[in-house]
């Protein structure tokens, strides 16, 4: 190939790119509109609450700490400990960048909404890419693009795990994936977009991580049946295991002790139905039988999808069956293809499903795995979300065969109907959220001005007695860390992924022994999970009762 022709790819593939990011932007605003872009306006999120608010939380006290390394650390919010932000799920790439930014950026800072624009233009330009890669025809990119950016499972995640919803991770290693015979100018090119690929899913979200890897497989098994790559499939596992090591260790996320498995490993799994199953979100088809915390796995391909594999498998039938040639070419490398893809396709579903495969209310089969195997897996305790995979793998399998069709304007049409339909099965899933995020939210909370007077002077709020449970007390961190983090009020525990319980229950059972001993410090706000655990005997405990809290301050009589 010339170099003129060499250019002429990259400037087209380049404006399609630029087209997909805009695709993208201009769907996010039509179902999300223009305020949540504002970065001055919180309000939104703290009316929202749960997680969503806690990912804020979580910004707002990393931006309020001093630098340390690892760089990840948050001050505030651990007693006299810190912790990683990759734990409060404040998605460390836009922290990083904006805590740099820090000193010129306003004091109320909310990036949010941003992360979402960026999410459906990163997605509408990678995925439009990703297709370009069968057909170079700019409708077919741009069509097919819309069902990546409006994926059930993104539209699930928007502003409550947005963390989650940058599933263009995924569907940019399946973009490598599809690109793997591309001849690159270096040869160590396919290396390092792997290994940054890894940094980026550190700093996402550490779920797509393993992602990446699932994907990965399917890359590495395709190289070696096609071009018996062995040495340079092992340098693109080991540079991108080695750089994610580092990512996370500068991050913070071997900070501490705390516990990395989780329980829930089997209840937020996938059902076998998933793909199938639109809990909800369908406006035509009625949701299928799954069990609680299945809806972690939501994998629904929407109807226009479902439409469209239907119309692939009726166009492989009929290229296998009309056209002499297919068989024959079965044995070429365009079709070894078939079979790391559907490798792939099956292992996400499994790990997504395991260890409890049901399908609809039915147990299909249960694995009992060792203690040691399953310690491991309960650090990614959502199994469901593997499915993800899966789902991107059909996107890209689907219109890889309804590309072959002959006829472009056929090819197109076919699209085109396949993505109305899309739409309209979406369509009142997608009203909701604009309806949700059209309106103006103002969240007032529940510590009113009077509360100053009885916070005043105090710099830091605990919570006593640390009960196990304690992250199940979700409103009450939320409330009382929205109150610190604007009154620059550190705090002894705080709702977050992954807790050390033994080092915050210490800190805390210490100032309530302080307490039980008649005396303690003026300077700390103390709020109890149970009004019957105020230390009665400490006669200068002076309690208070706001809204649904139980709070006391220690006031030594002079």
């Amino acid at each position: 190939m010339d170099t003129k022709s060499k250019h002429n790819i990259i400037d087209s593939s380049l404006m399609l790119f630029s087209a997909g990011i805009i695709l993208g932007a201009i769907i996010f605003f039509i179902i999300y509109g223009f305020k949540i872009l504002n970065p001055t306006y919180d309000d939104w999120i703290f009316s929202k609450g749960g997680d969503f608010a806690q990912h804020y939380l979580g910004w707002k006290f990393y931006r309020q700490s001093e630098w340390h390394f690892p760089i990840g650390l948050i001050d505030g919010l651990n007693g006299d400990g810190q912790i990683s932000f990759m734990f409060t799920d404040s998605i460390p790439l836009f922290a990083l960048f904006f805590k740099i930014l820090s000193p010129i950026i306003p004091e109320t800072f909310q990036y949010s909404g941003l992360w979402g624009l960026f999410c459906f233009s990163t997605m509408g330009g990678v995925s439009s890419l990703l297709l370009h890669h069968f057909n170079k025809n700019t409708a077919f990119c741009l069509i097919g693009s819309v069902f990546f950016i409006i994926s059930p499972s993104v539209i699930q995640r928007m502003f409550g795990h947005e963390g989650l919803a940058g599933q263009w991770i995924i569907v940019t290693a399946i973009l490598l994936w599809a690109y793997h015979n591309h001849k690159w100018k270096y040869k160590v090119t396919p290396i390092v977009l792997w290994a940054v690929l890894g940094i980026i899913a550190v700093l996402v979200h550490i779920y797509f991580l393993p992602m990446v890897y699932v994907v990965m497989l399917g890359y590495i098994f395709t190289d070696i049946i096609q071009n018996k790559r062995i040495l340079h499939s092992i340098a693109c596992f080991v540079s991108t295991t080695c750089t994610a090591l580092f990512t996370m260790f500068a991050v913070g996320a071997f900070q501490g002790k705390g516990n990395v498995q989780a329980s829930g490993l089997g209840t937020y799994s996938a059902n076998y139905n998933s793909l199938f199953n639109p809990f909800g979100y369908s406006k035509f088809l009625k949701p299928l039988n799954y069990k609680k915390g299945q809806s972690e796995g939501l994998g629904y391909l929407g109807l226009g999808m479902i439409t469209a594999g239907i119309i692939a498998i009726v166009i492989l039938f009929f290229l296998f069956e009309k056209n002499i040639h297919s068989r024959k070419d079965l044995k070429n490398d365009r079709y070894k293809i078939i079979v790391p893809v559907f490798a792939v396709i099956a292992i996400s579903m499994f790990i997504a499903a395991s260890p409890v495969g049901m399908l609809n209310a039915r147990v299909v089969y249960t694995i009992d795995y060792p203690e040691k195997i399953k310690n491991i897996l309960s650090i990614f305790r959502a199994s469901g979300r593997f499915i993800w995979i899966a789902d991107y793998l059909i996107y890209t399998a689907v219109f890889a065969v309804i590309s072959k069709f002959s006829g472009k304007k056929t090819v197109v049409f076919i699209l085109t109907l396949c993505m109305f339909i899309q739409i309209t099965d979406l369509k009142d899933i997608l009203y909701e959220k604009h309806k949700i995020f059209m309106e103006t939210k103002n969240y007032i909370s529940v510590l009113d001005n009077s509360f100053d007077e009885i916070a005043d002077d105090a710099d830091e709020i605990v919570f006593l007695p640390l009960p196990k449970d304690f992250n199940n007390h979700i409103k009450m961190y939320l409330t009382f860390g929205e109150y610190a983090s604007c009154h620059n009020m550190k705090m002894s525990s705080f709702y977050a992924a992954r807790p050390d319980y033994d080092a915050l229950s210490e800190y805390a059972d210490n100032k309530y022994l302080e307490l039980q001993s008649g005396s303690g410090e003026t300077n700390i706000l103390y709020v109890f999970f149970n009004e019957n655990d105020v230390p009665e005997s400490n006669k200068n405990l002076h309690v208070y009762e706001v809204s649904d809290y139980t709070v006391a301050r220690y006031i030594p009589k002079s």
